[in-house]
């Protein structure tokens, strides 16, 4: 631009920048007489406010999510704050951490049923001495069955299905993983097992069993996401029902919070799924 050797729009397409950026750039230079970015490019993060911090700890206390669940829920709110420097916050204040895992870019895409009550992933799942049985809906990610048991065992299991059935109506397919209390194996004696009481229920309700890949976790993936959010909610709610209440109908994801009727089910009518 000095020399005038190339035009606005020759500089602008070599650095792949607008004609109207370069002219800035420029007439910056000329104000201080050198190139006015010595750094890195870019916006330097502003200083976060009292107000918004105090903001920010007031409504992860009432919801222990991430920062990008909490700016949705914010937003609701009619309050915007981005998530980027909510999670500054959480990070100053010890409540959040950096997951470089996360924040790579994925290679795959992830499936999902279009209609509720087409796939149901249920899962076991041991915490703090308790074995924990979940089922949730595909499509909309309700929880649909929960229980807390002494002993992971096909009758929970059953025991836990039949009420999900009850108050949701029974799914197309479930699919679980390969172990006894979803299916029998074949074992050395017994090369063809019976049925156990979990698939008889299955076909019973009429319902398709979908095993999961053998060693491929992430078949069921949905339900362990879900197990794993549902612990680190317990450690705030510290009961099982509410973590589950929260977890279907206050935290914000694409759970459809109706039932069969089309009506919204409030927590008056929540319904315990599980047993103790």
């Amino acid at each position: 631009m000095e020399k005038g050797e190339r035009s606005v729009y020759r500089i602008a397409k070599l650095q792949n920048v607008t004609p109207r950026w370069v002219r800035e750039i420029y007439r910056r230079y000329k104000e201080i007489g050198e190139y006015p970015y010595p750094n890195k490019p870019g916006r330097k993060p502003s200083l976060i406010s009292d107000e918004e911090r105090r903001i920010v700890l007031e409504i992860r206390r009432q919801h222990p999510v991430c920062a990008v669940t909490l700016e949705k829920i914010l937003d609701r709110e009619g309050i915007h704050i981005p998530h980027n420097r909510i999670h500054r916050i959480l990070k100053e204040e010890g409540l959040s951490r950096n997951e470089p895992k996360k924040q790579k870019r994925r290679k795959w895409i992830r499936y999902e049923r279009r209609h509720s009550n087409s796939l149901w992933h249920g899962d076991w799942f041991e915490y703090r001495g308790k074995h924990i049985v979940v089922f949730e809906d595909d499509a909309s990610r309700l929880i649909t069955g929960f229980g807390v048991f002494s002993r992971a065992t096909a009758r929970n299991a059953v025991y836990v299905l039949d009420n999900a059935v009850d108050f949701y109506g029974a799914p197309k397919q479930v699919m679980t993983d390969h172990g006894v209390q979803f299916t029998s194996i074949p074992r050395e004696g017994c090369p063809d097992p019976k049925p156990n009481v979990f698939q008889k229920r299955l076909k019973e309700y009429g319902i398709k069993h979908v095993k999961a890949r053998v060693k491929h976790p992430q078949s069921n993936g949905k339900v362990e996401k879900a197990s794993d959010t549902i612990m680190k909610l317990y450690k705030h709610f510290k009961s099982w029902d509410r973590t589950v209440a929260y977890y279907n109908f206050e935290r914000p994801h694409m759970s459809l919070l109706l039932n069969l009727s089309g009506k919204v089910i409030g927590d008056d009518k929540l319904k315990s799924l599980g047993g103790t």
